[in-house]
């Protein structure tokens, strides 16, 4: 019995390890204590040889944390075209890429904000990854 259960671990194949994703200049974007939400903005880095997915976060200081996209859509109007967030399921970082969260682009989306951020206070925020360990981290409020 001993011997066919080593087989079958010889023949199953190892879990990849999961990768390290590194996250460079975070910073939660300061708004009016009226508003509900914010956005977290930065760079992730995955230093890991396959992609990870950036899928959500968690913060004491909100309700949920979401991945979004800007996009630009035609308004069929001749004012131009309109900027749009979406929610997606998750926003990829490519294997040895990064991901760049910015204004009018892909970002994390902190929503149902407990209490007003403070312009210069940190707030803990852990971002959750498929393919990842999660990355708990300090992030400063910054007023744009």
């Amino acid at each position: 019995m001993a011997m066919v259960a080593a087989s079958l671990l010889a023949a199953a194949p190892a879990a990849a390890p999961p990768a390290s994703v590194e996250v460079r200049q975070p910073w939660l974007r300061w708004l009016p204590p009226a508003v509900a939400d914010t956005a977290l903005f930065g760079v992730i880095l995955n230093h890991g040889d396959r992609a990870v997915r950036l899928v959500g976060g968690s913060t004491p200081a909100a309700e949920r944390c979401v991945p979004m996209t800007t996009a630009r859509q035609d308004s069929g109007s001749a004012s131009g075209p309109m900027m749009t967030m979406a929610r997606v399921p998750w926003l990829e970082i490519p294997p040895h890429g990064r991901l760049v969260l910015r204004p009018g682009g892909d970002h994390l989306m902190i929503m149902g904000l407990r209490g007003p951020l403070v312009e210069g206070e940190t707030v803990s925020v852990t971002l959750r990854f498929d393919g990842a360990d999660p990355v708990t981290l300090r992030v400063p409020v910054v007023r744009e």
